[in-house]
């Protein structure tokens, strides 16, 4: 199927690549690129760089929202790129699971890493780069007032959120930060954009989880058997990924203990 390009507007280009349903957001300022994220396969990568080949941009930035290797497999295409991180992005990636080894070879260290906040004139773009913890706890999040966006990186994960390298009330926390933005859309590190209540979603699926964790243990029963379906808020069925991930969080909750009723 390769890379498939949905425009976004004319200076604004969302590349989603076959693996993982990984996406890059590319910006345009001239003849230069600067790419939000690059994508979950080294044969995604290459289709990416061909499309923007094909256009004459030249890639002049990488940012990376939280540095796990499924969103890098173009950073070692464009070495003259300078590479966007937080400053713990190289703890985050040495803390990533369930990495292939090809997802390893991904790998290129970050060449300006921040803390706080940045803000970046790129082309009629006033970028912000903020820290937002939640997903890790080296997680950046990316503001476009300009096409009232926010790319929240694996902030939200679908419409819901995704517990392995954090604690549910952190994540929640960033939900907060990120819908105090006031961005009607949102882009997530993986899928299409979506509108901002994508984020409401994950807040109530977390709240739904908490409390049919709680409830399943005062009834002794397995935190494994809690269904997606009710924690997703009212709306569409889950998807095949959401039903994934969840299934990964229930067995977090239990490996970790997360949840547990203070006496």
């Amino acid at each position: 199927m390769g890379v498939r390009a949905e425009t976004i507007d004319t200076d604004a280009v969302l590349f989603h690549g076959d693996k993982y349903d990984s996406s890059a957001l590319a910006l345009f300022d001239g003849g230069r690129a600067l790419l939000v994220e690059g994508l979950g396969s080294a044969d995604d990568a290459e289709a990416l760089r061909a499309a923007l080949e094909s256009t004459g941009k030249r890639v002049a930035f990488l940012i990376s929202t939280h540095y796990f290797s499924d969103h890098l497999a173009a950073w070692n295409l464009f070495p003259q790129a300078d590479v966007i991180a937080h400053e713990n992005a190289l703890a985050t990636f040495w803390t990533e699971e369930f990495r292939s080894a090809e997802e390893a070879q991904h790998f290129r260290k970050p060449t300006l890493l921040l803390s706080g906040r940045l803000g970046l004139a790129w082309g009629r773009f006033a970028l912000e780069v903020f820290e937002n913890p939640g997903h890790t706890a080296g997680t950046l999040n990316v503001d476009v007032p300009e096409l009232d966006l926010l790319h929240v990186g694996d902030t939200a994960v679908g419409r819901m959120a995704y517990l392995q390298y954090s604690a549910p009330e952190a994540i929640d926390r960033a939900l907060a930060r990120a819908l105090a933005r006031g961005r009607r859309r949102v882009l997530r590190s993986h899928g299409s954009l979506t509108p901002a209540d994508t984020l409401h979603s994950a807040r109530g699926y977390l709240a739904n989880l908490r409390l049919r964790v709680l409830e399943a243990r005062r009834e002794g029963r397995p935190v494994s058997g809690i269904r997606i379906e009710d924690c997703l808020p009212a709306g569409p069925g889950p998807t095949d990924f959401e039903t994934f991930f969840h299934a990964r969080n229930l067995a977090s909750i239990e490996a970790r203990g997360l949840y547990r009723e203070v006496a």
